[in-house]
């Protein structure tokens, strides 16, 4: 038996808020009888002879018509008829003698049944009477944009589901990853790209896939708007989330690091694709290609780390903190963390040309020096609208230490 005949049927099995008078005469309780072990063995259609049979009996109490009612609802919930159901628990519900629990019960089974026959609207309608009833029970209350969604109102589908999330995180819960994906669902066929992307970063941050994070890293970096100066930015975090594996994504990271005055991270990025393999195999002129990327990045790293230490008297004079920032985070990359690391502070605090894209950077730092707490600060600092703000929500994501 359905989920759904389960909460109808345990209304049958007690009596209501009956009194020592109530009582049902043999000609109303004995098919009644029948009908409830017909339900019992999940025989639905045929327990509707006996109750159409008790129906007959004339001069019918009001107890009399709320048992019988109860039954029917209950015998056309179980065999498919939500309609019929509707009808005979309508006049249960206004009988007042269902306890509160019970007609919490009896509106999730025709909730349930409503979603099973696809009825959206009637599904809404019993969801909401559901919510203002007091019901609490996630699944029921999930039919609400679950049932929007499938009536293809998928702005209404995204508004009912953001409000399940944002109930259940501030009662400190966790959203299921069902529900989270509904509403990142919902917002992308909605149109709401920003909201999409939102609700992406939730799905990282409570079940953090690969698939989840490539996506979310993906889409914002292509985010109108964001600096291309933050190009090699979409790479760290794929570094950091495990899902740099492509040789594509590696070659680039190394690229990017290269254009950015920073061969010691693009040699990280290429000793780690020989190390795991992703190059030095494959077709002949793209080991060729990758071989001769190596050469590349270890002279010129070779060379930098030699001639850095001689800028930073210049870097130190600079109007601006520019150079400071630059090349502390090449030190960094170097493994000389202490020093690269108090270089870029001074060089935020003297003042920089994009200030939030520098903190981004610290961030960064801050992460390879192992100072994650730092590193967590810092983010929570960074704003603007040039995608600077949205790597450093992401990289609050990774460094959160649940």
């Amino acid at each position: 038996m359905s989920w759904i005949a389960w909460l109808v049927l345990s209304l049958v099995l007690t009596a209501g808020n009956a009194s020592a008078a109530d009582t049902v005469r043999p000609a109303v309780g004995k098919p009644l009888q029948s009908a409830q072990k017909l339900i019992q063995a999940r025989k639905f259609k045929e327990a509707l002879g006996p109750i159409a049979e008790a129906e007959k009996v004339g001069d019918q109490t009001e107890y009399e018509r709320f048992m019988v009612g109860r039954m029917k609802g209950t015998a056309l919930a179980g065999a498919g008829d939500a309609d019929g159901a509707a009808t005979a628990f309508d006049k249960v519900l206004a009988s007042k003698r269902l306890s509160r629990d019970e007609r919490l019960r009896v509106i999730e089974g025709m909730a349930g049944a409503y979603f099973r026959a696809r009825n959206y609207p009637k599904v809404v309608q019993w969801v909401r009477s559901y919510e203002q009833q007091g019901g609490t029970q996630n699944a029921v209350l999930d039919l609400l944009p679950q049932a929007h969604y499938l009536a293809g109102d998928h702005a209404k589908a995204a508004q009912a589901m953001a409000a399940r999330v944002a109930a259940i995180e501030k009662a400190h819960g966790t959203p299921a990853e069902s529900q989270l994906e509904l509403l990142a669902a919902s917002l992308q066929k909605s149109g709401d790209m920003a909201g999409y992307a939102r609700a992406l970063e939730s799905l990282v941050r409570f079940y953090p896939t690969d698939a989840y994070w490539s996506d979310v890293i993906t889409r914002t970096a292509r985010r109108p708007g964001v600096s291309r100066n933050l190009e090699l930015d979409a790479y760290r975090l794929m570094h950091a989330t495990g899902t740099l594996k492509q040789v594509r994504d590696y070659v680039e990271a190394a690229q990017l690091a290269l254009q950015a005055g920073l061969p010691g991270e693009a040699k990280r990025y290429v000793d780690e694709a020989y190390d795991k393999k992703i190059f030095g195999s494959g077709e002949a002129a793209q080991t060729e290609r990758q071989a001769r990327l190596r050469t590349m990045v270890e002279k010129t790293a070779a060379d930098h780390r030699k001639a850095i230490s001689g800028t930073d008297a210049d870097a130190a004079k600079a109007a601006s903190g520019d150079p400071l920032v630059k090349a502390g985070l090449a030190y960094v990359t170097y493994g000389d963390a202490p020093k690269g690391i108090a270089m870029m502070e001074q060089g935020v605090r003297k003042g920089v040309k994009f200030p939030d894209q520098s903190r981004l950077h610290l961030v960064y730092a801050y992460y390879l020096a192992g100072e994650m707490a730092r590193a967590r600060t810092v983010a929570g600092e960074v704003q603007g609208s040039d995608g600077a703000a949205d790597f450093a929500r992401l990289w609050r994501i990774v460094l959160d230490p649940r």
